[in-house]
């Protein structure tokens, strides 16, 4: 957009930048750069983007209060209007006869919402913080204290999901962000600022191979051209600015996060001082065929997989939090067991992140995804995660593994004495109504395996109501706009359903549900709609954690032969030549089987 004022937009979670974004073009005089980042992150933002020639900042919150105190640019603050927090209140649940329903955030937001508990008669506890240090212990106390619900910002929401707590995320809608534009627009045409030439050294540095990054002495980012830097290379970057500054130019490469930097650092001298550059391109690492299916996972990564999931909000309402608090403390192997799509993956992680050994790597080897390279590697290699110290190993899968492999597996297991050297956490796969698998039983007999079962979803249709409100918050981070709930017919079929893929599929549902629905209610016609597509999904739609789908014998054996070979394709990634060389046939047989048609 050619406009005449440039404003930089720093959003707390993406479905505000999705507004944003809409509304904006009402505002064809608005220059709008769009980044997401909450108070620390936003500020940091902010700061990388300084010299993009920005005449004024738009944020919300505890951020917009942050960025404030430490920016020089005036920013203008995107208001949580009384419309706002009544529509969070309404997905809540919240009335003047609620349940024990509490709020955290910022000034900013809990002034209005004082006001509007005073003149609706809410019995809502608010708690203001003043920084992000103090929002993890208001929090807890809040659980101490056993409240039901706790409405929240950006930061607080994330927080109140690791603690396991019922949240729901105060969102702005449309209106606010518009006064918010119009006020940006009113400052922008007070005190137009023009910064050509920072502006042409920016494009300057955008136009060449690569990214830069330049620290101050203090370690301050003083220029990015990446528009958010993860946190992970800015602290990699801060580790190594006493070295580079001691020499006029370096060059370094690092492996993180799957990707491979060729870093070359050199010292600047302005008039302001020194500073530090540090220009570097990133590539995606290549995958050793003898590591396939095995993969070394930071706490970090672990938190935002487990974050990210349904599980993350879930787990509260399945009564598994007492039991996943009392293996978390345990040294001993455990043994995750359940239908397909019901949370073991999400299960391990928040069993990692709690354990004692969460300091170091959670090593995940998939039993379904090791070839015959990755599989030499993990028994025989001197650097195999089977020699590691003080990890947390996790098999996914046991069941995929042939039984001469689990018998392999489990005699290195004890022969190595692996168990007692490192937390070990299995996984399988079980059918409707078993508790563990055959592969199961085998390890949790041989180990002495604590067991986990995850009960399905059908089990607990009176949670499903709950359930939807809490998946409805979340998605509303996303969304363009809020979403308060559905009607009691769409949430009558839903918990009528059978949910034969749990979690996995209703995440997926209800995600499909939010971006269908007309209205901010979700109606039983959407609802009947998207569960008559699920009814009628194939043997072969995409499934969690590597389950397979029971075979349809009621069919000829021309038609069940043609999807194993399908099935046996798909395991091997599409390689003809490995799944013939599996199903003990010639290539040019199994692309027979592939033509015929049902």
């Amino acid at each position: 957009m050619d406009g005449n004022y440039r404003v930089l937009g720093i959003a707390p979670f993406e479905g505000m930048k999705s507004l944003m974004s809409a509304l904006a073009e009402e505002y064809p005089q608005m220059d709008l750069t769009l980044l997401v980042g909450d108070l620390e992150q936003g500020l940091e933002i902010a700061r990388s983007n300084f010299h993009g020639d920005y005449d004024v900042v738009i944020s919300r919150g505890g951020t917009a209060k942050m960025l404030k105190q430490n920016l020089p640019l005036p920013v203008v603050e995107i208001p949580v209007s009384t419309y706002d927090l009544l529509c969070t209140l309404k997905l809540a649940g919240i009335s003047a006869q609620a349940q024990k329903a509490a709020m955290v955030s910022f000034d900013n937001i809990t002034a209005n919402a004082r006001m509007l508990c005073d003149l609706m008669g809410y019995d809502i506890d608010i708690r203001t913080v003043n920084c992000a240090e103090e929002v993890e212990p208001a929090l807890a106390a809040l659980r101490a204290e056993h409240y039901e619900t706790v409405l929240c910002d950006a930061v607080a929401n994330a927080a109140a999901k690791r603690l396991g707590l019922n949240s729901f995320l105060i969102t702005s809608g449309a209106d606010s962000v518009c006064q918010a534009f119009e006020r940006a627009m009113a400052l922008c045409r007070s005190q137009a600022r023009l910064r050509e030439e920072n502006l042409f050294f920016r494009e300057l540095l955008h136009g060449q191979i690569g990214q830069t990054m330049v620290f101050e002495e203090s370690g301050e980012l003083f220029l990015s051209t990446l528009d958010n830097p993860s946190p992970d290379l800015l602290e990699l970057l801060r580790r190594e600015l006493p070295e580079s500054q001691r020499e006029g130019e370096r060059r370094i490469t690092w492996n993180l996060g799957g990707m491979l930097y060729s870093i070359r650092s050199r010292q600047i001298s302005s008039g302001s001082g020194r500073h530090t550059a540090f220009f570097f391109v990133a590539r995606r690492s290549p995958l050793s065929p003898s590591q396939a299916g095995i993969r070394f996972i930071t706490r970090p990564e672990a938190e935002a997989a487990y974050c990210d999931s349904i599980f993350s909000f879930a787990a509260s309402l399945s009564d598994l939090q007492e039991d996943i608090a009392r293996i978390s403390g345990s040294g001993a192997p455990v043994l995750v067991t359940g239908e397909d799509g019901t949370g073991k993956e999400s299960v391990v992680s928040l069993l990692y992140i709690h354990g004692p050994l969460r300091r170091n790597p959670l090593i995940s080897v998939n039993c379904s995804l090791l070839n015959d390279k990755s599989w030499t590697f993990l028994l025989e290699h001197h650097n195999s995660p089977l020699a590691d110290e003080s990890s947390t190993l996790y098999f996914a899968s046991i069941d995929a593994l042939p039984g001469e492999r689990r018998r392999q597996l489990l005699a290195a297991l004890t022969e190595m004495d692996v168990c007692r050297r490192n937390r070990v956490i299995f996984s399988c796969v079980c059918q409707p109504g078993e508790y563990t698998s055959a592969a199961g039983s085998l390890f949790m007999d041989r180990l002495c395996c604590l067991s986990l079962f995850l009960p399905p979803l059908r089990s607990m249709a009176e949670k499903i109501p709950a359930l939807v409100n809490r998946s409805l918050s979340h998605l509303n981070a996303d969304l363009p706009r809020q979403l308060v709930g559905a009607d009691p017919e769409a949430m009558a079929l839903l918990q009528s359903f059978h949910w034969p893929h749990n979690y996995t599929q209703f995440r997926r549902v209800v995600g499909e549900l939010a971006v269908v629905a007309a209205g901010q209610m979700i109606s039983g016609d959407d609802v009947r709609r998207i569960l008559r597509k699920e009814r009628h999904m194939g043997a072969f739609s995409p499934r969690a954690e590597n389950a397979s789908a029971p075979l349809d014998l009621n069919r000829t054996l021309e038609q069940i032969s043609r999807d194993v070979a399908v099935r046996v394709l798909e395991e091997t990634g599409g390689n003809q030549t490995a799944a013939a060389k599996r199903l003990g046939i010639s290539r040019t047989t199994l692309w027979r089987l592939l033509q015929k048609k049902d």
